[in-house]
C-alpha cells in the first residue's frame, strides 16, 4: 500500500533590507514626498553607523571560529590523546611477549605462551596448542607477590 507524501512549505520571516538612497520610513506628520520635518533627509537617519551589523557580523565570524577550534582541541586532548597511550601500551605489552606468560586472548581464551614468532603467538591451552595473531592477545596476566593483591 502507497501513501502518498505531502510538502508543506512554511513562510519563514525576512528581515527588511535597508537601502542606502531611499527612505524607508515616514514619521508622525509627514509624507515621504515632503521630507523629515526637522529639515533633514531621511535617508541620512536610516544609515548604519560603520560599526554597526557589518562589524558585528565579523566579529561573531571570528568568535565562531575560534570557539570550533577550541573545541577540536578539547577533543584531541580528551578523546585521541588517551587513546594513543593505551595503544602505545598495547605495543609495548605485545613486544614484551615470551615463553611462559600467561595471556587472554580477544576471544577470551586463558592460556600459556609455547611460542614466539614475529606475527604470530602459539598458546597452550590444556593439552591443545593454539596459533593466534599478536594482536590477538588483548592482556598478559602477571602474577603478583600476595602482598600487593586488592
Amino acid at each position: 500500500m502507497l501513501h502518498e507524501a505531502f510538502l508543506i512549505t512554511l513562510p519563514f520571516p525576512q528581515q527588511p533590507s535597508v537601502s542606502q538612497g531611499t527612505p524607508t520610513t515616514t514619521q508622525a506628520g509627514a509624507s515621504p514626498a515632503s521630507g523629515n520635518p526637522s529639515g533633514g533627509n531621511i535617508s541620512e537617519s536610516t544609515q548604519q553607523p560603520a560599526g554597526g551589523p557589518a562589524g558585528l557580523e565579523q566579529m561573531c565570524s571570528g568568535q565562531t571560529a575560534l570557539m570550533m577550534g577550541g573545541f577540536l582541541v578539547l577533543m584531541y586532548f580528551m578523546v585521541l590523546g588517551p587513546e594513543r597511550k593505551r595503544r602505545k601500551q598495547t605495543e609495548s605489552m605485545l613486544a614484551a611477549l615470551k615463553n611462559g606468560d600467561r595471556v587472554v586472548t580477544l576471544g577470551g581464551m586463558h592460556g600459556v605462551v609455547s611460542q614466539v614468532g614475529e606475527k604470530s603467538v602459539t598458546i597452550r591451552i590444556d593439552q591443545q596448542k593454539f596459533v593466534f595473531d599478536r594482536s590477538a592477545i588483548a592482556r598478559v596476566e602477571r602474577d603478583e607477590p600476595e602482598g600487593k593483591k586488592p
